[in-house]
């Protein structure tokens, strides 16, 4: 047998480059506990650092020294200033009891290397490769000590040492986490997962993962650290199943970013506080004028969306202090009408309404559901002659369907699933195979966000008695395009799934259409066929969703202010 080998049904060995525990952070803490719950997963060795005095380069002494006497004091220090202030105005979520978790990281074994510190390198000897090797690990997670270097990248454990370097590592190595993303206004924040080699942020990449940036890079960094959870269990899954087939990283032509000085943190605190002063405007004028900040709306079409002149659309014509977003047509007694989301700019929740359409627009409005959580997304539909309603109701913590009493107005709940758990955008689709799938997006956490990741089901009926995940979930981690803006429909001999483009710390900022070329319950194959961005009408600044039936379809775009 070899040396790494597991013996059959034994589960995979964990060690973990760790840090003091009591320093462990939110996302950290989430890691551990998720390899406790895991039956097929072993926390079987914490490897800390036992270096003191001068060797330890975590120390407070040794922190101030390198703080003072590196270049760029007062760039460090202007940022160090705004770290302070951004960690007074965005909370840390805490999601996991730390007491609980080191009380369990107390019972595991932990050995103390002292590597060789040499500038920002730790260097392992034999000896310390050998120590963590007699453990056996099939894999070591990086969460301590600087680059790493020596006999530990091969010797100690089967599939080596793997690291998060909080970036996208084609475009961004360096740091700090999240503020050139802002600074040089890219789209999203990447995380590259990878296993250690002896290039800097240049490993074998086994991953990527994309989040939306938030104005505050704090709050981006929190987006990126948080939402790293689900990539490395992902592929933890993937080494599971006997898939692992990291790649070399490419060329990186661009600088190692590195600690902001003046010029470039000035450039950030601009941006940061500029757009804070706009959101107050914004409150301002609603509060005075009535101008409402992103206001959703609907435009109405005939055909098929592929194929249609958006300039064209009229659009329908709101209520004040609502926006109606989400829309879903349905037709019923020869009459055409639209489901959506009819949110209150007053109580600041939605509801489901539902109009007839005529002319391309919306008449006779009347109250669907109304909650005391927000309702959204109203995905409607017909199974064995009844009428069903899907909506949104991520707030109750499970996901509900309606079954219609009295169109439009009067529903019964009859089903419910993922009870306790955070589910977002939600709808079925038939193949031409008659199988029943479900397609919804998650919050895994109450540290993330839903945009984040895509989930399949495939399902026994829409009771959801037996629902089978598929063994690629979360099959997407890209708030690019993971999060559904709509309905999966068909249109020739292909088959699409919408989706939103969350992008530059903006929600629903376009909409994607997906070709969905493959899918099985262990396969899921889809092609990014365009974007459609909301410039088709003056004003417009957001587009989130589109609903195609046989004959039409129904968008939503939001205006900057209406």
């Amino acid at each position: 047998m070899d040396y790494f080998s597991r013996r059959i049904n034994q589960p995979m060995r964990i060690a973990i480059l760790i840090k003091e525990f009591e320093n462990l952070s939110n996302w950290e803490l989430r890691i551990i506990n998720e390899i406790k719950n895991n039956p097929r997963l072993e926390l079987s060795l914490l490897i800390q650092d036992g270096r003191v005095g001068d060797q330890n380069q975590n120390s407070l002494k040794n922190k101030i020294r390198r703080f003072v006497s590196s270049g760029n004091f007062w760039g460090k220090l202007l940022f160090k200033i705004q770290g302070l202030v951004e960690e007074k105005l965005f909370k840390e979520i805490k999601t996991v009891d730390k007491e609980k978790t080191i009380t369990f990281l107390q019972t595991i074994d932990t050995i103390k290397v002292s590597p060789k510190r040499k500038g920002f390198l730790d260097i392992f000897n034999d000896s310390d490769a050998d120590r963590i090797a007699a453990y056996k690990p099939d894999i070591i997670l990086r969460h301590e000590f600087n680059i790493i270097r020596g006999p530990i990248l091969t010797r100690s454990a089967k599939y080596g040492i793997w690291s998060f370097h909080h970036a996208d590592n084609s475009i961004n190595r360096g740091g700090p986490v999240g503020f050139w993303e802002i600074v040089l206004r890219q789209e999203a924040i990447g995380v590259t997962l990878q296993q250690l080699t002896p290039e800097l942020d240049g490993g074998l990449v086994i991953d990527k993962a994309f989040f939306n940036i938030h104005r505050s890079f704090l709050k981006t960094s929190t987006l990126a650290f948080e939402g790293s959870v689900s990539l490395l269990f992902k592929n933890i899954e993937k080494l599971l199943r006997g898939e692992y087939s990291p790649t070399k990283s490419m060329v990186y032509s661009n600088p190692l970013y590195r600690a902001p000085n003046v010029r470039y943190t000035l450039n950030y605190m601009w941006q940061f506080y500029g757009y804070s002063f706009l959101k107050l405007k914004n409150l301002a004028l609603y509060k005075f004028l009535g101008t409402r900040e992103d206001c959703w709306t609907l435009f109405i079409g005939k055909g098929n969306f592929l194929d249609a002149t958006l300039f064209r659309l009229k659009p329908v014509k709101l209520p004040k202090d609502e926006f109606w977003a989400d829309p879903f047509l349905f037709e019923y007694e020869n009459q055409d009408y639209v489901f959506f989301e009819n949110y209150s700019y007053t109580t600041k929740r939605g509801k489901i309404s539902c109009g007839k359409i005529e002319k391309g627009q919306v008449v006779n409005v009347e109250l669907v559901l109304d909650l005391d959580y927000h309702l959204s997304y109203p995905f409607i539909f017909k199974e064995a002659g009844e009428i069903y309603l899907m909506p949104e109701t991520e707030e109750n913590k499970r996901l509900e369907i309606y079954r219609c009493i009295d169109f439009p107005t009067k529903w019964e709940l009859v089903t419910t699933a993922f009870e306790g758990e955070m589910v977002v955008d939600a709808h079925f689709y038939d193949d031409e195979n008659n199988k029943k799938w479900l397609f919804l997006n998650k919050k895994v956490d109450k540290a993330t966000v839903p945009e984040n990741e895509l989930f399949i089901y495939q399902v026994d009926s829409i009771r959801l008695n037996r629902l089978i995940p598929h063994s690629q979930n979360p099959i997407l981690i890209d708030a690019r395009t993971a999060r559904n803006g709509g309905a999966i429909f068909r249109y020739g001999n292909a088959v699409y799934r919408p989706s939103q483009r969350n992008i530059d710390a903006r929600y629903g900022k376009a909409l994607n259409i997906n070709k969905i070329k493959k899918l099985t319950i262990d396969d899921y194959v889809e092609e990014h066929v365009m974007t459609v961005e909301p410039n088709f009408h003056k004003g417009l600044d957001l587009m989130h969703h589109l609903h195609q039936t046989e004959n039409g379809f129904v968008i939503d775009a939001a205006y900057k202010r209406k």
